[in-house]
């Protein structure tokens, strides 16, 4: 056996010790994070259905990070990436489908997140296949890539993505290893020049476990809800020394960022706010629970452990 052999051959068994040890979480659990396939096979080819209606965001990137873009037919309202997806035609949103879209375009499977019946039974009444994906931790999120390579008779892909994933927030967590955790608050939402409606994140939500794995520590992760609206007076008694706020792709400029540390300076009583550790985060993947989830972690670490000065 050549010497590159057998450098290739040990280079993969480091990488599947990195991951079983780092990351023993995001192990992928086949039918328990899918609502499963309804209706008709697709009749067109052994290669999976043609035409694939995408009724969420985080599903279109899915499917595109897949290699099987040329199967879209229609995407949902507030897809932004990829770019070639913007090019397909909009079929509305999860709570509003248009439903005589999609019927023109005549899709043999539509793929959407979370429960649907409003598709579900426009699917089964028109003989179309329907696939709905849970999409919530971070293992959820593994599934569902799993459940739509499966699908699209594209599980080869699907292992690669989720592989390529997986090392990467395995070298995100072994990046922050051994350093402290600082307390610190994500918020997903707020009133706009005001510091009420703060909705931060729980428990079995992908910000947290990303949020973990890039070394913080969630003063939040024991409320019981996944997103939770809290208050200042919670904030006080919590003492976030990070405050990190997400925000939509170009949302975020400098005048915004100084905004929000103006509106935050109220809060002279958090550390957070003593230290000037108050930063956005302004892309769109940063509220997807896609493939691009990583970039997130890796921001997230840099903010917590590496100065973070270049978010500012």
């Amino acid at each position: 056996m050549s010497g590159r052999v057998v450098a290739a051959a040990l280079g993969a068994a480091l990488v599947g010790v990195l991951l079983s040890v780092l990351i023993p979480k995001l192990r992928y659990a086949p039918a328990a994070r899918a609502q499963g396939l309804s209706g008709p096979a697709s009749p067109a080819t052994r290669s999976g259905p043609r035409r694939v209606i995408c009724m969420s965001p985080a599903v279109t990137e899915i499917v595109f990070a897949l290699g099987q873009g040329g199967r879209v037919a229609g995407i949902s309202e507030y897809t932004t990436y990829p770019p070639e997806a913007l090019k397909k035609p909009q079929c509305g949103g999860f709570f509003n489908p248009n439903f005589e879209r999609i019927l023109s375009l005549r899709p043999d499977l539509i793929i959407t997140q979370g429960r649907a019946d409003k598709l579900t039974d426009f699917a089964r009444d028109h003989g179309i296949g329907m696939l709905s994906v849970e999409l919530e931790d971070l293992e959820s999120v593994f599934a569902a890539i799993q459940a739509v390579g499966e699908a699209l008779r594209a599980q080869e892909e699907a292992d690669l993505l989720c592989a390529g994933m997986r090392l990467r927030l395995a070298q995100v967590r072994l990046s922050v290893k051994g350093k402290p955790r600082p307390r610190m608050l994500l918020l997903v939402s707020r009133e706009p020049g005001s510091l009420r409606g703060l909705t931060t994140v729980g428990p079995n939500s992908f910000l947290n476990d990303l949020l973990d794995l890039a070394g913080g520590e969630n003063i939040f992760a024991d409320v019981t809800q996944s997103y939770a609206t809290v208050s200042k007076e919670t904030l006080l008694e919590r003492q976030p020394e990070v405050i990190i706020e997400l925000h939509g792709e170009g949302m975020i400029d400098v005048a915004e960022e100084a905004g929000i540390r103006e509106t935050w300076a109220a809060m002279a009583g958090l550390p957070a706010v003593r230290s000037g550790r108050i930063y956005a985060i302004g892309s769109t993947y940063a509220m997807i629970p896609g493939p691009r989830l990583a970039e997130l972690a890796e921001r997230l670490a840099v903010i917590l452990h590496g100065g973070g000065e270049e978010e500012r």
